[in-house]
């Protein structure tokens, strides 16, 4: 992922910047009934942020479904770019590559993911990151992983460099809604 995340970096070198850890919990809905439980989402993520806006990342989800004794994860690294649009707006995108497996040793494979977003900083402790979108699928036909997501929320900075995140997101499976997610997140930046 590296090598990639060299060859697509811009030429200028890129500078010092800032590292975060995270995680969040998600728990997902039925699409057409909030009131019922769907899974459990755990995820535990790190990025290290470049001074011109170059982004590398890398997360590791663990999701429990509900009502049954099936589990799956995701391990994922990326590398994106954030561009401020002005003082307050700025727009982030993303790629990578994941490995998703389940139980089932025979039911694990590699996919793709592209992110894109806003952000608006509503003023200097609240910012709403106004949309996202989460294009991701498995490389092979077969695995049926073409799952997009739209996402909106608030990110509250806390003293120092910590940080809490509320979003509330729709999830697809197959073109068809297979979720709605409310998360909260944690961040630690140094």
């Amino acid at each position: 992922m590296l090598i990639v995340a060299a060859i697509l970096a811009p030429n200028s070198i890129a500078t010092a910047g800032s590292n975060s850890i995270g995680m969040t919990i998600t728990s997902d809905r039925d699409p057409d009934n909030f009131d019922v439980p769907k899974d459990m989402k755990y995820e535990l993520n790190e990025a290290h942020t470049f001074d011109d806006g170059l982004i590398w990342g890398g997360s590791f989800q663990y999701t429990d479904t509900t009502f049954s004794d099936r589990a799956s994860q995701n391990l994922e690294g990326t590398i994106g770019y954030r561009v401020p649009l002005d003082t307050v707006l700025s727009v982030n995108g993303s790629a990578g590559l994941g490995e998703h497996w389940r139980e089932n040793p025979s039911t694990y494979f590699p996919y793709y993911v592209l992110r894109i977003g806003a952000d608006l900083e509503l003023n200097q402790n609240i910012t709403w990151n106004a949309i996202s979108y989460r294009f991701r699928d498995a490389f092979g036909l077969d695995d049926n992983y073409d799952t997009p997501q739209v996402a909106t929320g608030i990110t509250f900075k806390l003293a120092g460099q910590s940080s809490i995140a509320v979003k509330v997101m729709r999830n697809w499976k197959d073109d068809q809604p297979s979720s709605t997610g409310v998360s909260l997140g944690f961040k630690q930046r140094f």
